[in-house]
C-alpha cells in the first residue's frame, strides 16, 4: 500500500507537495499552512487516531475524504496523511502586548460578530482569539504570540487575531493575523526539531493567505491600491490567493530577499527582488538640531523611501514612520535620546526593500539661541566688541565662544557661564573671527551650539581732526577711506537728540556757516563701499565765544578752543 501511495503521488502534482513524504519538512507550496501531516505509525488503526486526534472521531471520514483514501477504513504504516487542523482537539491559547507606543485600542469579537467597543490597550494584557487591535497615526503595538513570535502592528493599522490554538496532540501552536487594513511585520520563532511544539503561523488579508515556519516578512493590506503586499527578509513564504479558484495550486513559494504582489483580481504575482539596503555608513552619530536630517545616497529603482525611528534595536518601541519621496530624510518632535533609525527603498510597485540601521544620538535641547550683533559675517570697527543673542527662556545661563577659526581650535575669548543675552570681549587684535553660544538650564544641563557666526574686526573710527575757525565758517576733516561715504552731525547737546545739522557726504571733510556763541558737538559716521554701516565717533566738544566786531559787523578776533571728547 505504500508502494500504491507513492504512485498516487508520482500522479498528482498538487497532491505530491502536501502528503507525499518528501514534502512533508519543507514550505508547502501547494498545501494551506492550516494542515498537519501525520505519519502513520506500526499499530495505528483508524479508530485509535480518530480518538487520539481528532475533536469528533468519526470526523475521520472527511479526514478519509480529504486524502481521497479509496479504503476509508485502512491505513498502513509510513502512510502520510494530512489533516485539517480545524478537526484536531484544540485548546485556545493567547497573545499578549509586549510593547505599546501611541494610540493603541483593542476590542473583543472578530469579523463574523460585530466587536465590542474598543478599549485603550494595555501592557502586558493578554488577546484572545478574535480580538482586534487599531493603532492611530502615531501608535505602534508589538504581540508576543505563545509560541515566542512577534508581530509588530504598524501606525493606521487594523488586524485581527483570527486564530490562536494549541494542538498538544501534535505539537503545534497556531496562529492567524489578518491584516484588515495597514501593515504588520511578523517574526516567527523557529523551534527547534525536537521542541515539543512546533509554530504554524499565518498572515491572510481579503485578498491573500501568507503561510510561514521560522521566517520573518512584512505583509501590507494597501486600501488604496486595493493590494495586498508581502516582503519576506528571511526563510520563506507560501503566497496564495484568498478563495481564488485554483489557489491552492496556485501556491507561490516566495523565497528570502523577494516579495509577491496579489491585486484584486487576486493574481499573485511571481518573486519579484527586493531592492538594496540604502546606504547608511556616512550618517552622523550625533544629532543636534531638533529637525533631523538623514541625506542618503539615491537607491537605484526607488521612487520612495520609508524610515522609522525606534528606541531600541529589535523596533519595539517605535517613536516615528514616516515615507519619503526622496532620500533626504526628515524627522521633527523627537524628544532627545538615543535611537536606531531603520530605513529601506520602496519600488515602483509598492514593495519595500532591505533594511539598512543607523544608531544615533539626539542631542538639540535647551535649544541654542540667535545670534543677533555682530550681523553673521558683519564688520566691527571699535576697540572691543559687544556679542548680542536672543533669550532662551529654557536657559539660565550661556557659554560663549569667540575663536580665530570656525573649528575653534583657537579660542580667544571663553564666557562658561554668561548670565546676560549680551557680553563684551576687549583687547582683539584686528582680524576675522568666530563665535557661537549655547544654552545651558540650571541643572548645568548644556545644548548644543548654535550655527557659527563670524565677523572681521576694523580698526576704529579716526577722531576729527580739531575744526579750522574762520570769521565766516568752520572746517571739519577727518580720515576716510577709498569709497567710503559719510554721514555728519552737529548738535547743541552730547546726546544728539535733536542734531542742529544732518548731511550726507561723499568726502571726509565738510564746512558749516559759523553758529553764534556756545557749545557744540560734532561725529561723524562712515559707510563702506559694501554697505556696511560703521558706528558714529565719539562725540567732540567745541566752544564759540563771543567775538569783537567792526562797523561792518566783521569778527575782528576770537577766543577759539576744542576743549575735547564730550563727557
Amino acid at each position: 500500500m505504500v508502494a500504491m501511495n507513492l504512485r498516487r503521488c508520482a500522479i498528482s502534482v498538487a497532491v505530491a507537495m502536501a502528503v507525499c513524504p518528501w514534502g512533508a519538512g519543507s514550505v508547502l507550496a501547494a498545501s494551506p499552512v492550516d494542515d498537519y501531516v501525520y505519519a502513520v505509525r506500526p499499530g495505528d488503526t483508524v479508530i485509535g487516531v480518530g480518538q487520539r486526534l481528532l475533536k469528533v472521531p468519526a470526523a475521520w471520514r472527511d479526514v478519509a475524504k480529504y486524502n481521497s483514501m479509496v479504503n476509508p477504513n485502512r491505513i498502513y504504516p509510513a502512510q502520510q496523511v494530512r489533516i485539517p487542523l480545524d478537526l484536531l482537539r484544540a485548546t485556545g491559547a493567547s497573545a499578549t502586548f509586549s510593547s505599546i507606543d501611541g494610540d493603541v485600542k483593542v476590542s473583543s469579537g472578530s469579523s463574523a460578530s460585530a466587536p465590542a467597543s474598543p478599549s485603550v490597550a494595555a501592557l502586558g494584557a493578554s488577546l484572545a482569539e478574535g480580538a482586534q487591535v487599531t493603532t492611530g497615526k502615531n501608535g505602534y503595538a508589538t504581540l508576543k504570540l505563545s509560541d515566542g513570535s512577534t508581530v509588530r502592528v504598524q501606525a493606521g493599522s487594523q488586524v485581527e487575531v483570527s486564530r490562536l490554538r494549541s494542538y498538544a496532540d501534535v505539537g503545534i501552536l497556531e496562529s492567524v493575523v489578518n491584516v484588515i487594513s495597514g501593515r504588520v511585520e511578523s517574526l516567527v520563532t523557529k523551534a527547534a526539531k525536537d521542541s515539543p511544539a512546533q509554530p504554524r503561523h499565518s498572515v491572510s488579508t481579503r485578498l491573500a493567505n501568507l503561510g510561514v515556519r521560522g521566517t520573518q516578512f512584512r505583509v501590507a493590506m494597501d486600501a488604496q491600491t486595493n493590494e495586498t503586499r508581502s516582503e519576506v527578509l528571511e526563510g520563506a513564504v507560501a503566497a496564495s490567493a484568498d478563495g481564488a479558484a485554483g489557489a491552492e495550486a496556485a501556491s507561490k513559494r516566495i523565497g528570502a530577499g523577494f516579495g509577491t504582489v496579489v491585486d484584486a483580481s487576486k493574481t499573485v504575482s511571481d518573486p519579484i527582488a527586493l531592492l538594496a539596503a540604502p546606504e547608511t555608513a556616512k550618517l552622523a552619530a550625533l544629532m543636534e538640531r531638533p529637525l533631523l536630517r538623514f541625506p542618503l545616497p539615491p537607491v537605484t529603482g526607488a521612487k520612495a523611501y520609508r524610515a522609522q525611528i525606534a528606541r531600541d534595536k529589535d523596533f519595539n518601541a517605535m517613536v516615528q514612520d514616516t515615507v519619503s519621496p526622496s532620500a533626504e530624510l526628515r524627522f521633527v518632535d523627537v524628544p532627545d535620546g538615543n535611537y536606531v533609525l531603520r530605513v529601506r527603498a520602496i519600488d515602483p510597485r509598492g514593495l519595500e526593500g532591505k533594511d539598512a540601521t543607523h544608531e544615533f544620538r539626539l542631542k538639540a535641547r535647551p535649544e541654542p539661541p540667535l545670534v543677533s550683533t555682530p550681523a553673521p559675517k558683519g564688520k566691527v570697527r571699535s576697540a572691543e566688541v559687544e556679542l548680542k543673542w536672543s533669550d532662551n527662556p529654557e536657559a539660565a545661563t550661556y557659554h560663549v565662544q569667540v575663536a580665530r577659526d570656525a573649528g575653534f581650535k583657537s579660542v580667544v575669548h571663553e564666557n562658561k557661564a554668561a548670565k546676560a543675552t549680551t557680553t563684551v570681549v576687549p583687547n582683539l587684535t584686528l582680524g576675522d573671527y568666530f563665535w557661537r553660544v549655547a544654552s545651558l538650564r540650571k541643572d548645568g544641563d548644556r545644548g548644543p551650539y548654535g550655527d557659527v557666526a563670524s565677523f572681521t574686526l576694523l580698526a576704529p573710527p579716526a577722531q576729527p581732526e580739531p575744526p579750522a575757525v574762520g570769521d565766516d565758517g568752520i572746517a571739519f576733516r577727518w580720515a576716510g577711506e577709498p569709497g567710503q561715504k559719510f554721514e555728519f552731525q552737529l548738535a547743541d547737546n552730547a546726546k544728539f537728540a535733536q542734531p542742529l545739522l544732518t548731511r550726507s557726504l561723499d568726502k571726509p571733510e565738510f564746512t558749516v556757516p559759523r553758529p553764534g556763541p556756545g557749545t557744540y558737538y560734532m561725529r561723524v559716521r562712515a559707510t563702506d563701499p559694501d554697505g556696511f554701516v560703521g558706528p558714529y565717533s565719539s562725540a567732540q566738544r567745541f566752544s564759540l565765544p563771543a567775538c569783537i566786531t567792526d562797523s561792518n559787523g566783521r569778527c575782528l578776533s576770537t577766543v577759539f578752543g576744542i576743549v575735547g571728547p564730550a563727557q
